[in-house]
Order: C-alpha cells, then structure tokens, then sequence
C-alpha cells in the first residue's frame, strides 16, 4: 500500500490537481455564478475544439462555426436558468445542421459529418451546461461540487485501488490499465466522499440519496473515460490535447465530469425534489 500511495503521489496528475482544485473549490463556494459561466465556457470551448479533432478532423470551418453557435446558445441558456431553452436548442440543432448540409455536397461522408456534429453537440456543450443548471437547485454549489467529488475524487480512489489490488483488466482493448479492482475502489470511494457532503447538511434532503447519486454519477464517468478512450484509438491519438501537465487535453481531464453532471441534475431534481 505505501509503495502504491507513493507512486500516486509522485504522479504529476496529482501537482496539477494541487494547483487547480483550491481554485475550483473556492469558485464553487464562494465565487459568483457569473465568474464560474465564464470559466465554464472557456472549458467547453476548449474541450470542444479538441472532441471536434477526434471527431471531425479537417472539416470545414463553417461547419465549426455552426457548431459552435449551438454551443454557446445551450450554455448561455443554462446560464439563465433554462433547462428548456438547453433541450430546444438541441431539438434545433437537427434542422439547422440539416441546412448546412444541403450546402454541401450530399453524400455518405456528409452524413456521417452531420451525425458526428450532433454527437459532438451532445457530448460537450449540452452535458456541461447542465453544471449551470445545478447550480439553482436548493443546495446546488454543494451539488457542483458533488459531480467533481464523484468524478475526480473516485478516480484518484480507482488509481490508488488500482495500484494496490489491481488484478482483472476491466477493458484491455480499450484502456489496458484500467482494473476491475480500480472501478471497484472508485465507486466505492465516490460514495464515501458523498456520505461525508450529506453530513455537512449543505444539500436538502441528502443522506442515502446523496449517495446514491454520487455512486451512479462515478460509474457513468467511468463510462465517459471508456467513451472518451475510443473516440481516441479511433483518431490514432494517445491524447486529446497537451493542455494540461500529466493529463494531456483538457477533454482528457473532464471526460468523466461530462458523463456524471446530467446524472447528478436529473437526479437531483427527481430524488432530492
């Protein structure tokens, strides 16, 4: 174990985290919601560029330009509140990608351009956007900071689970160091972490539910780092970007945040009331 905790701590991933995360944690406790929609937006707009590289390689800027409009429409709805005006604007999404499309070319490889434009919409804006959203719920910035826990705090469980017991590949094709064992120990200590929040008292209604939520959002971000693992074996990348010392892109870092916010809000709305 000590062998294992000192490789993890000598990780590089770990003085990264050392740098950002008081930042993070003081902006989700005390920094307005404006301060924290404008960093988001940086975010999305990176992480954004580099899912279009895996994505959609050498497509047209107007295309990108699109994309981008519907990226910024979806955030800046959230913004003001708007679970609604977010889902309109990927109903939307179809019909105006749909005319871009009969700009072009018609054929198979503009097809599939188009479905992968949607995917990409999907995958950044539309997921994180819903960060915004969580936070007007009773107790949100607790619930903010519930989607990190659960996705970074299971992760560095998984890694240290991982290192220590790690025995059964969990997916040796598509991440051969992740572990049955490290899975195991992230969705155990996503849990861990939420039982602690709910004795805070910061989220109404916690408790089990907090738990609950925490545990199911950890498995659903282990499912966007598997994601997110593919779309770059299919782009010959090892990495989505550079951005970031010891975790490549920006993408590569909040791959698993992506997957775990809309399971936080959707659940929080229905478990939490």
């Amino acid at each position: 174990m000590t062998s294992a905790l000192s490789r993890y701590l000598l990780n590089s991933r770990v003085y990264t985290s050392l740098v950002s995360l008081p930042l993070l944690i003081w902006l989700i406790a005390r920094g307005p919601k404006w301060v924290f929609a404008l960093l988001l937006t940086g975010v999305a707009a990176v992480a954004l560029v580099e899912a279009w590289k895996l994505l959609l390689g050498p497509w047209s800027i107007s295309l990108l330009m699109v994309v981008a409009g519907l990226a910024g429409t979806m955030v800046f709805a959230a913004w003001r509140g708007s679970d609604g005006g977010t889902v309109m604007t990927v109903a939307l999404s179809l019909p105006v990608l749909a005319a871009w499309l009969l700009t072009r070319e018609i054929g198979t490889a503009a097809i599939d351009c188009l479905l992968r434009a949607l995917l990409l919409l999907l995958y950044v804006p539309f997921a994180l956007s819903h960060l915004l959203l969580l936070w007007e719920l009773p107790g949100g910035r607790a619930l903010v900071g519930l989607v990190f826990l659960a996705a970074w705090g299971g992760d560095a469980a998984a890694y240290y689970a991982g290192m220590t017991w790690g025995r059964r590949k969990l997916a040796p094709v598509i991440s051969p160091n992740k572990t049955v064992e490290g899975m195991v120990g992230s969705l155990c200590g996503a849990g861990m972490l939420a039982a602690g929040l709910a004795l805070t008292g910061w989220v109404p209604g916690g408790g089990p539910g907090l738990v609950l939520l925490a545990v199911l959002a950890n498995g659903a971000g282990q499912l966007g780092d598997l994601f997110e693992s593919v779309l770059k074996r299919q782009a010959g990348v090892k990495d989505s970007g550079g951005l970031i010392p010891g975790h490549g892109g920006l993408l590569d870092r909040i791959d698993s945040v992506i997957f775990a916010v809309p399971v936080i809000y959707y659940g929080a709305r229905w478990w939490l009331g």
